[in-house]
């Protein structure tokens, strides 16, 4: 029988789409509630593509599990190891609409990751 199965069967498929991993900095955090009230955090992070020197930025997200998992590393202007997806934010009155990367968790060293694994089972 595979071991996997039953891990496979708990990932949620909101991790299922593509996900990217990335250092990110936060500039501006902002915290708040959504019409649902759920907490969020949003803020604009910069960040650097792989084999590039050139610094870009882009406004990031995490609620929910999400935040529960970097919220004690999460501090403007240290790098915090995230993964995440590319969302579309829909415009609304007071914006036009753009991409942003949501962050799905915490981002381990696979090494760090195995021994997590080895240790749940």
């Amino acid at each position: 029988m595979n071991d996997n199965t039953a891990t496979s069967a708990a990932v949620s498929t909101e991790t299922r789409a593509r996900s990217y991993p990335r250092t990110v900095t936060p500039k501006t955090i902002k915290e708040g509630k959504n019409k649902n009230g759920t907490e969020f955090v949003s803020f604009i992070g910069e960040y650097r593509r792989q084999g590039k020197d050139k610094v870009y930025t882009m406004f990031h997200t995490a609620s929910g599990a999400a935040l529960s998992s970097i919220r004690e590393q999460l501090k403007e202007g240290q790098p915090i190891r995230v993964f995440g997806v590319f969302d579309e934010m829909p415009a609304d009155a007071e914006r036009k609409s753009k991409q942003v990367f949501r962050i799905v968790g915490l981002s381990v060293p696979r090494e760090q990751a195995a021994e997590e694994m080895q240790q749940a089972a």
